[in-house]
This record gives structure tokens, sequence and C-alpha cells, in this order.
């Protein structure tokens, strides 16, 4: 849009080291020499053997087998011992009337054949769906990311290989995709599009998240609809006690010398004497072999570095006893809380949570409140609050100096993070980033965080609020996101360089890809656009496809002038309100292409309501140069715009229908002036918005109320009663 002077930079590319995670290390035994728990980073070859075990498990409602060249014929035999540095190749089969659904666990991931080495015992897990029968044409498939562990569990749930036979050929987009995660006691998010309504124990999308948090087993459901058929299918998770896990490898941290048993501490835990050097103590702890370390509630501590955790889990960081979550004053220089150390090899399944991390309101760039120095996996965030920090969680390539690397299964959920007041973008334009990442199969979930952007104010507020160079399968949801900087976004989603010209290691055709934005209030800042799907840049081939963005709320102020910028393939966008009152310019939607990145392809517009309560210009949705565009069922009203327009621009090969623009909002509305989701509800009686959409797969409303209620869909983001 010529209208916009945003201003870009350029990232290092980076490329995605596959390892292999350990899913079977222990929380560590008692060492009989010196009485403390050994710190082993992974499980050790049975006595007096010197091989490794490989185990294989089958989950699903299909069946099938898993053979491979060496020890595994599972059917009969699910468990072989194997020579250290074996390469073992497994192949899964599905039987007749099933099909296989990819390997879960973290040692592969995918449909092809899974080949480890054995360097340590290896757990494997493959997912056969079975092949409905009687015309039901949907083939569910459901994988998660591992089936046991220790409470807190973060696991994530991938469907995108589900398939429909009969009704689409886009199954990622065109299904709707209900789970049901069997923890009835999870709450309600806190954040994001309906705080304290939507629940954590369900979710939408072709790809899925939830922290278990309470031991116990549960059955995950998921159901699958498209309008005609729908198929159900599930699996079991089994979350372990961290009581019994770390019986003897808990360890109590306070101002005062803890005792066990008393205030919180758990019975048999170490207890250190007194301290405040919250580094000092990790690393004490954690060298002494101690995977589960609690710090007092209430108590303040300090440290002149940041305190790593560079050992294998799983493991808990965390609070113990009652009030406050202990504060933890960071260096300011450098992150609160790193994960690894670079170049030093893989980490895996660690906890940090309720903690209340402090960077002093220090500018340097990492000044971070959790961040990645060297590969980490499988990391739950959960409640932890993050101030005065540069950035507040990062994983990306900026975060390392050696090596350009993905993350894999991180989750950030329930937790805060506010940027460092009055920060100035020209001289630290890596300030205020409050999430940073690159990597596959992230949730971040329930959170709020703002990054102190003033509208008011020209560079106010740093960076964007959640960057990502490179995102694959992962969710986006129930936030609350404001205050991005001048010239950032609340949301922006770019991709490595296509051809690997960006530099690091970046290897051709890495889309990003397979990302649900969903369920998120999104408020305007110092920041002209909200969110972005494509290049960072005009000068960079940076591609993105498959990204469904839904259910979000987005509102502005006085410097906002576009909610969402597409310039990626294959996004659908649907049930959205968009309130353009008080922006400057008033533009919901711009699907155009921008720089070198291919023009944006095959994208759908359904169902939106479009709103602006200012004077000004007004457009729901704007085509530049673009393919194979679809708007329909999209509903706008801008009563005191000058010539508002539902649509401007065609592209090439547009569908439209059964938009509507309609500038009486008390003729369509439930509030003649509507400022929440609730007021975007359809009147009822007589409403042009009614009973007048087309045929479109969107099955369930902004409400996740089903529609159609009547036998025609209505117009807009709220199926009227």
């Amino acid at each position: 849009m010529s209208k916009l002077n945003i201003k870009t930079y350029k990232t290092i590319a980076a490329i995605i080291i596959l390892s292999f995670v350990c899913t079977a290390c222990g929380g560590g035994s008692l060492d009989s020499d010196n009485g403390s728990p050994a710190n082993n980073a992974g499980p050790a070859p049975s006595p007096g053997s010197p091989n490794f075990t490989l185990s294989v498990t089958k989950s699903g409602s299909g069946s099938g087998s898993v053979s491979s060249p060496v020890g595994i014929a599972c059917g009969s035999t699910c468990s072989a011992s194997i020579a250290p540095d074996t390469s073992v190749t497994l192949t899964a089969t599905p039987s007749t009337g099933s099909t296989f659904a990819g390997w879960s666990g973290g040692v592969c991931t995918g449909t092809s054949p899974c080949t480890t080495i054995m360097s340590q015992a290896r757990s494997v897990n493959a997912v056969f769906a079975l092949i409905p029968s009687g015309g039901n044409a949907i083939i569910l498939s459901l994988v998660p990311s591992r089936i046991t562990g220790v409470a807190p569990l973060s696991v994530f749930f991938d469907a995108s290989a589900t398939s429909d036979n009969s009704a689409t050929s886009r199954p990622f987009h065109d299904l709707e995709y209900r789970w049901s995660f069997g923890d009835a006691s999870a709450g309600n998010w806190a954040n994001g599009a309906q705080p304290g309504i939507n629940s954590k124990n369900s979710a939408t999308g072709p790809v899925a998240s939830h922290v278990f948090e309470t031991p116990g087993t549960y059955v995950v459901a998921l159901t699958a609809l498209d309008g005609t058929n729908n198929a159900t299918t599930s699996t079991t998770i089994t979350v372990q006690n961290p009581d019994t896990v770390f019986a003897l490898t808990t360890a109590c941290i306070a101002n005062t010398t803890p005792v066990p048993g008393i205030g919180g501490c758990p019975s048999g835990a170490h207890a250190y004497a007194g301290t405040s050097n919250f580094a000092a103590a990790m690393t004490t702890a954690l060298s002494a072999g101690y995977k589960r370390i609690l710090f007092k509630r209430g108590d303040i501590f300090a440290g002149s570095t940041d305190a790593n955790i560079h050992v294998n889990g799983p493991g808990i960081i965390g609070a113990y006893g009652t009030g406050a979550k202990p504060v933890i004053n960071g260096p300011g220089t450098t992150p609160v809380i790193s994960l690894g150390t670079r170049g030093s090899g893989l980490y895996t399944d660690w906890r940090i949570m309720d903690l209340y991390l402090n960077g002093q309101n220090n500018q340097a760039g990492e000044n971070v409140g959790i961040g990645a120095l060297g590969q980490f996996n499988q990391v739950t965030i959960l409640r932890v609050d993050v101030v005065g920090t540069s950035t507040g969680y990062a994983a990306s390539h900026w975060t390392l100096t050696s090596g350009q690397q993905s993350f894999d299964q991180w989750a950030i959920h329930d937790s805060t993070a506010a940027g460092v007041p009055n920060c100035n973008w020209t001289g630290h334009y890596i300030c205020n980033w409050r999430i940073y990442i690159v990597g596959t199969r992230w949730s971040m979930q329930g959170n709020a965080l703002d990054n102190l952007g003033n509208p008011s104010t020209l560079y106010a507020g740093g960076s964007h609020v959640i960057r990502t160079e490179m995102l694959q399968n992962s969710v986006i949801s129930n936030n609350t996101l404001k205050g991005a900087g001048d010239f950032q976004l609340a949301i922006k989603l770019h991709a490595w360089a296509w051809d690997g010209s960006a530099g690091g290691n970046a290897t051709a055709a890495t889309y990003t890809e397979k990302v649900i934005i969903a369920d998120n209030k999104i408020e305007g800042g110092a920041n002209p656009w909200m969110l972005s799907l494509g290049p960072q840049d005009e000068i960079t081939d940076e591609r993105v496809r498959d990204v469904i963005v839904e259910r979000n709320w987005f509102t502005s102020n006085s410097r906002t002038q576009l909610h969402m910028h597409i310039n990626s393939s294959g996004t659908t966008i649907r049930n959205n309100i968009c309130d353009l009152t008080n922006a400057p310019w008033h533009t919901c939607v711009s699907i155009s292409q921008w720089g070198i990145t291919p023009a944006p392809d095959n994208n759908r517009v359904y169902n939106n309501t479009f709103f602006s309560g200012s004077s000004g210009d007004f457009i729901g949705v704007e085509i530049g140069t673009a393919t194979d565009t679809q708007v329909q069922n999209n509903l706008a009203s801008a009563p005191l715009a000058t010539d508002p327009v539902m649509i401007s621009g065609t592209g090439t090969g547009l569908v439209q229908s059964n938009n509507l623009l309609n500038n009486s909002p008390s003729a369509l509305f439930v509030s003649a002036t509507p400022s929440t989701p609730a007021n975007f509800g359809l009147k009822t009686g007589v409403n042009p918005a009614r009973d007048t959409g087309a045929s479109v797969p969107v099955l369930s409303d902004f409400f996740l109320s089903n529609r159609p209620i009547r036998s025609t869909i209505d117009i807009g983001a709220v199926e009227g009663l």
C-alpha cells in the first residue's frame, strides 16, 4: 500500500538441524558414593551389556506392524537390545483397513521410514488410523508429539495429514477439526478474544496443543467434519506424577534455609542453605544432579549472570509454597534463564514455571527473560512473568552465535511479557520482541504480551510482539497482543530465504506453513499493521503457505492502517472481527505481492465482519497482484466513512459473492455502536445479513456456534440466533 512507509530489515537465514530426542530419559538416581543424585544425560546401557534398548509402541484407532532389519518385528517383538552407534531403520506397515498416520515421540516425524542412530536408549511410537467404511470419505490422522511424560506435560497434536476423498482437496482448511483433551479441570483461557469463556479443554484446527498439569490418564478425542461426513478418533496420554519422578532429585532454595515437608517444600527434598543468588543456586543444584529445583514464593533472588540449563531432562524449574511468585532480578545484559550452550549439542525436556523474571529495564540486545543459547527441544514455559527485558522469550538465530538451528516442541502458556518502557526503536531495533522464535510444533497460548508501544510517540515500543523467522505446524491462540512498536507488527510470520541467499546455513525450499492463528485479541500500538504473513522485506524470497486465521478480534487506534497484510498462499481468513474505529486509514485485509516473493495464490476470505465507527476511507478487502482469491459471506459497515468499499481490486481469478456492505449498523448488529465481540451479534428479526450467505466450508462462527443454524448460512463472523 503506497500510503505505508514500512521499515524493514533482513535477518540471517537458518537451517533445521535434525536431531534425535531422548524420550526415555529418567530423572536421575541416587549416587551411593556421595549421597547426591547422579547427573545423567540419558539412560546407560543395561548392566553387563554394551547395548541400548530400542522400544516401539503403537497407538491410534487403526492397526499395523513395525519392522526393522535389526531386532524389531512389532507385532510380536516390540523391543530389542542393539549395539551402540547402529543405524536402525523402522518401517511401518498398516493392516488392511488402516493407514499409517505417522511417528510420534520425538525420534522421528512424518510417515517415511524412521532412521535413528542408537547412541542411547530410544522409544518410538507408530500411529495407525482406521480407514472409515460406509461411504465416509474422511480418513483421520492423529499424531501426538509424545504419549507419556511428567506433569506439566505439553503435547502437540497433528492431524494435518487427514484426507477427505469426496468433499475437498483442501482438508487442512476446509474440514472443521474439534478437539477434546479429556481434561475437564483445565479451566478457561484468561486472555484472547474471549477471556474467561474459551475452554482450555477444547480446540479447533488441524494442529493443536495442550498442557496436562495433573497426573493421570487422558483420552484425547478428535472429530473432523466436512458438512456431510464426520469421523472420530482418539489417543491416550499418560501423565506421570512429579513427586514420584523427582522423588530423589528435588531441591528447595530460599533466602532462608528451607525445611523439607514444611511450607510447601516436598518431603525428602534437599534443602540448600539460605541464598539470594539465583544463577549460583541453579548451577549448584544442577551440578549435583537435581532435576526439580524449586524457589520459595515471596522471596527475591538476583544474579550477576544468566542461570543456565545444560543437562537433559525431564526437569522442572519452579516454585514452592504460597504467595507471590519468586522474583528473579536478572543481570540485564544476558538472559535471566538460558537454555543450552552454544555449539554443545542437543538438550531436551524441561519445564520453567511460576517465576517472575525482571530484566531491570535494560535495552541490551541479549537481555532476555528465557533464551535458548544452543539447541534445546521440548520446553514448557508455564505461568512465567517477564518484565523489563529487551526480548521476553527467544529461540532463534539471534540468540545463537554458532550455527543456525530450529527448535522443536516449545510451549509458552499462560505467561506474560512486558517490554522496556520508552524503548527507542531507532537506537535499539531489536528491543522489545516479546517472542522471537524459529521452529516446529510451537504453541503460544493464553499469554498477555505487551510491547508498550505508544501510538502518540514516534518509534516507541521497539519491534514485533511475536516474530517468527520460520514456523511450521504450530499454534498461536487465545493471546492478548498489544503495543507493537512503530513500523512493526503484533504478529509477523516470514520464512528462511527460499534459495539460501540470506546467508547462514539456510536451505532452499523452506516454507513457514501449517500454522493456526486463532482466538487472539490483537490491539493497535505504535504500529500501522497488525498481522503480516510473508517476507520481511521486498528483496528476499520468503514463502508462507497453509495458515488459518480465524476468530481473532482486531481493534485499532490512531496509528492503525491495516489489520492483515497477506503475501502468503493457501491462507484461510474466516470468522474474524475487524474494528477499524479510531484508525487513520481503514483496511482490514490486504492481499498482494510484496517484493520478489511469488504473488499470493489460493487464498480464502470467508465470513468476516469489518466495521468502522470513524470518518475517512474504508476498505474491507484490498486485492493487488494475487491469483485465485475467493471473498464470500463478509459483512461490512462504516456509517461515517466517505465512499466505503467492500472489495478494492480484483487480482487474477477473483471469486466474490454474497458479501454485504450496509452502513446502517442498527439494522445489522445487536448494538448500533458495536465495540465488543458480543455487540457484533446479528440483530433478530428482519436483517439483510441473515440467511443470505453462500455455501462455503465454514461450519462454526466466532463464538463456535454451529453453522448454519437454519437452512442457509448467515453473512459475517457471527451466526444469528
